[in-house]
């Protein structure tokens, strides 16, 4: 091995999970590698499908691919826990997510946290494709390392792309890049002025617009700083707050109103 950095050939974890449901019945499932997929026996009016990640975490390097496909169902993706992302010294880490909605399908893509440790390096992809008859909620938190540790991301490498289709067409695209020095982005006011946690929901789907009262109405009571816009059938809110307990729980309160059900059950352990 003489001349090769150890990065070079360093074990990398890898994992995929393809899964697929239609009416009532699990009509694919395939996983391989770290990516694990549990169907937890639940009573609630949406199955629960919750994503494990056995590696731990995400490093530099590391590869994760989950398609899922809902048709004709109403199921909710969540995770087993938080993901972390920990610290690189190799290529960033590759994480490609793609959501399929068709046949009516209700579609809610709402894992736990992810959070970023200093010196973190991954890219995301996030894509959906869903028919004009499904109603579809993504929503994701990033928190900037721990609090209750003190620590404070300096430096750290995280890109997020969202596509985002209705019928074929693109309706919303959004990108974040989070590069260089982390304190002074996230201090300024254009970045996320103080912000140590960032959440984003978006609905879209023919009853997004029964829910824009009930978004209003709760934005009022919300201590993150926080806005929300409904337009062309899609609602986009964005909540920020420098304390990540409070932030995660209004950003669960907003869930529970969205849906108008508990959170999924590995939520609540």
């Amino acid at each position: 091995m003489e001349g090769i950095k150890p990065q070079s050939y360093m074990q990398r974890a890898r994992g995929q999970i393809d899964f697929k449901m239609s009416g009532p019945n699990v009509t694919h499932l395939y996983q391989s590698g770290c990516s694990k997929l549990m169907l937890p026996k639940t009573y609630g009016i949406m199955k629960e499908a919750v994503l494990l990640n056995t590696a731990g975490g995400i490093t530099g390097g590391d590869a994760l691919n989950i398609n899922i496909t809902a048709s004709d169902c109403n199921v909710v993706v969540t995770s087993q826990t938080a993901e972390r992302f920990y610290r690189s010294n190799m290529q960033p880490a590759s994480i490609s997510i793609f959501l399929k909605a068709d046949n009516g399908a209700k579609l809610h893509w709402i894992p736990q946290e992810t959070i970023l440790f200093e010196g973190a390096a991954v890219d995301r992809t996030i894509k959906l494709d869903m028919a004009n008859d499904c109603d579809c909620l993504l929503a994701e938190t990033i928190v900037l390392g721990r609090e209750a540790m003190g620590e404070k991301i300096q430096k750290c490498h995280f890109t997020d792309q969202w596509r985002l289709y209705e019928e074929g067409k693109l309706f919303h695209s959004e990108a974040m890049r989070m590069t260089g020095d982390m304190e002074k982005l996230l201090e300024s006011k254009a970045g996320a002025h103080g912000a140590r946690i960032i959440s984003t929901i978006i609905c879209a789907g023919p009853n997004t617009e029964l829910l824009w009262p009930i978004v209003e109405k709760k934005l009022l009571s919300m201590r993150s700083v926080s806005a929300a816009s409904f337009f062309n059938g899609k609602m986009i809110i964005r909540l920020l707050n420098a304390h990540c307990s409070n932030g995660r729980t209004e950003f669960n309160q907003m869930l529970m109103e969205l849906r108008s059900q508990p959170m999924p059950r590995v939520w609540q352990l």
